[in-house]
């Protein structure tokens, strides 16, 4: 990334962290606490979380695509909003709505819907270098995620068949769970000795073919925010990196990252029905949203 911070703050409307933690903080408690748990055996769960999200974007000023398709005898919807770019070339930021049965899921992943949410909403306010195209994806959760009932399977299938041109996919995954304390595991013991021991920074993962943006995201995040990124570019089946929606886009032969706050390597509430809004650190999660914000507005 070539312009210094100066260059893209000048001339920008202020980012509003308040505004932003507050609006964060606003989506997940309607996804975990008003409609708490969301997937197809819990009636019309899905369809609300769908209801919510599209209102969100059209109050920030989008119109709305709903990409409706058939599962299980009902049907089921990605959301997508985008936002033209002044220069050729196409970024997707994406995050799943719908949780496993059991957990109100507020950072698995009603805090990255959040997050994907206000960033569609920052990024509307001005003229962007890319074409920007935000999708809330439905059925990431088990027992879809892999198979052609999955959200961002089905989206990604459809970009690949109209041969858009995408730059890079960014998977927003549980971007929430932030602390000091010295909690953060990894897939290999050994990691320990060069990645933080302590859960309080957001890690940016991807596959060897999509190394270049894990690097350009890992080091905006760190220009343009208070919080700490970390990197890690492995094989597609190393250590859980592949279980988000990026593994739909690398299944279709685009390049794509993950954003996370390390899911179940920190988070003791993954998958359960402790996973609640009070567990979450909300200024952090506003850090990374104004990384993210800046980042893209750069790459």
């Amino acid at each position: 990334m070539g312009s210094k911070p100066s260059d893209i703050l000048n001339g920008l409307q202020v980012f509003r962290k308040q505004i932003v933690t507050e609006n964060l903080y606003k989506h997940v408690e309607y996804l975990s606490i008003n409609i708490g748990e969301r997937h197809l055996w819990r009636e019309n769960s899905l369809s609300r979380a769908a209801d919510y999200i599209e209102w969100v974007f059209s109050v920030s000023g989008y119109e709305v695509q709903r990409q409706t398709y058939p599962c299980y005898g009902k049907s089921v919807s990605n959301l997508i909003a985008e936002s033209a770019g002044t220069e050729a070339g196409v970024i997707v930021i994406g995050a799943h709505y719908d949780t496993v049965p059991g957990t109100p899921g507020a950072d698995d992943n009603a805090s990255a819907v959040a997050g994907l949410l206000e960033l569609a909403r920052l990024h509307k306010q001005r003229l962007n270098k890319k074409h920007l195209i935000f999708v809330a994806f439905v059925n990431e959760e088990p027992p879809y995620f892999g198979s052609h009932n999955m959200g961002s399977m089905v989206y990604a299938k459809q970009l690949k068949d109209k041969k858009v041109p995408v730059d890079v996919m960014i998977s927003l995954e549980m971007i929430g769970y932030f602390c000091h304390e010295p909690i953060q595991q990894y897939p290999l013991p050994g990691m320990r000795f060069f990645y933080p021991k302590t859960a309080d920074f957001v890690g940016v993962v991807g596959n060897f073919r999509s190394s270049k943006y894990v690097s350009l995201l890992k080091k905006g995040i760190r220009r343009y925010s208070a919080i700490n990124a970390r990197a890690l570019t492995a094989p597609e089946y190393f250590g859980g990196i592949n279980l988000s929606d990026n593994f739909s886009f690398w299944y279709h032969g685009y390049r794509a990252v993950m954003v996370t706050d390390t899911s179940f390597f920190r988070n003791k509430n993954y998958h359960q029905e402790t996973d609640t809004i009070d567990t979450l650190n909300f200024e952090a999660m506003a850090e990374v949203v104004k990384g993210l914000y800046y980042t893209l507005l750069e790459l």
